[in-house]
């Protein structure tokens, strides 16, 4: 008996889906933030870039408390690759680059439009400020802002990045996905949006979004036209602030959003139905009701199989 239970838990691990090596996904970012909150791609996407902080493993987000300076000139420390190895690092060197004022206090509109946005945004209430959630609202709202010829998501260093079917995927030591006949690869630490971490899983479905990192490419500066393109700020970051870029600088993904097999089977029906003439809607409407007929009868029969077998058995236990 043992011997088939050894057995059996051999098989289950070589069963187990294989998820790339510091993968991190819905469940996996803030202990507060479940997989089902209305805003998860929003975090997800501004995480994957740095805007939310890079370690958000076992650390809790509290979207609903007040966003402090200190933890905005963190976050933005990495987002810009300045030298630090801790938060509190990154938010002095922050500050020594006057992307805040004050690690004391909360942040306010005002401040990040200057930080962020060259002061070029039309701010309702300047001086307001904002909870976590709203942050994460309002950074989701004018990420592709375009600043005279940039925006937010290419001063950190990234790029949107391709979308389409998947048609295969690389696995082993790095993770890659093909599409159109090209490859993609996953960047050391990617953040993944998606049903399943197991990338042979991802074959056949849709890659709704994407966002390139690459190792420089950082512009600095906040004072309107003054920018400063600078090269590799990752020094000493530890697990992520580095924007996680092969050592060739070749451009790999941050971030992968992929849609499930059953959504993006319904999206085809949808397209499908909506060319369709009259009478290829009522063929297809036929073939779903003799479909859904032919599940009810399948599960009738089971389930009469099943109460056989269990008065079968009965029987002869007695």
């Amino acid at each position: 008996m043992r011997k088939y239970l050894l057995l059996l838990l051999m098989s289950t691990l070589f069963m187990a889906p294989v998820a790339y090596a510091h993968t991190m996904d819905k469940s996996t970012l803030f202990t507060d933030v479940p997989e089902t909150a209305s805003n998860i791609q929003d975090i997800m996407v501004l995480h994957s870039i740095g805007l939310l902080g890079y370690n958000g493993k076992d650390m809790a987000l509290n979207p609903t408390d007040n966003l402090s300076r200190k933890d905005f000139a963190g976050w933005v420390g990495g987002f810009f690759g300045l030298a630090g190895s801790t938060v509190d690092e990154l938010a002095q060197a922050a500050q020594k680059e006057d992307y805040v004022s004050s690690l004391e206090g909360d942040l306010t509109y005002k401040e990040i439009n200057t930080a962020l946005f060259h002061h070029k945004l039309e701010l309702a209430n300047p001086d307001a400020t904002m909870t976590k959630e709203e942050y994460i609202a309002f950074l989701t709202e004018n990420l592709t802002f375009d600043m005279g010829g940039h925006t937010l998501i290419q001063m950190g260093g990234f790029a949107e990045g391709p979308t389409g079917t998947i048609e295969d995927v690389v696995t082993g030591d790095e993770t890659g996905i093909i599409i159109g006949g090209k490859t993609y690869m996953l960047s050391g630490h990617p953040r993944i949006f998606a049903d399943s971490t197991d990338a042979k899983s991802w074959v056949g479905q849709q890659l709704e979004r994407s966002i390139f990192t690459t190792a420089g490419d950082h512009h600095h500066g906040h004072d309107g036209g003054q920018e400063e393109s600078h090269g590799d700020h990752a020094e000493g970051h530890g697990d992520s602030h580095e924007h996680e870029a092969a050592a060739s600088n070749e451009a790999t993904l941050q971030y992968v959003q992929i849609s499930s097999a059953q959504v993006a089977k319904e999206d085809a029906k949808e397209v499908q139905s909506s060319n369709a003439t009259p009478k290829e809607q009522q063929t297809a409407a036929a073939d779903d009701t003799t479909s859904n007929s032919n599940t009810v009868w399948m599960i009738a029969i089971l389930v009469v199989l099943a109460a056989i077998f269990a008065i079968v058995f009965v029987k002869r236990k007695k």
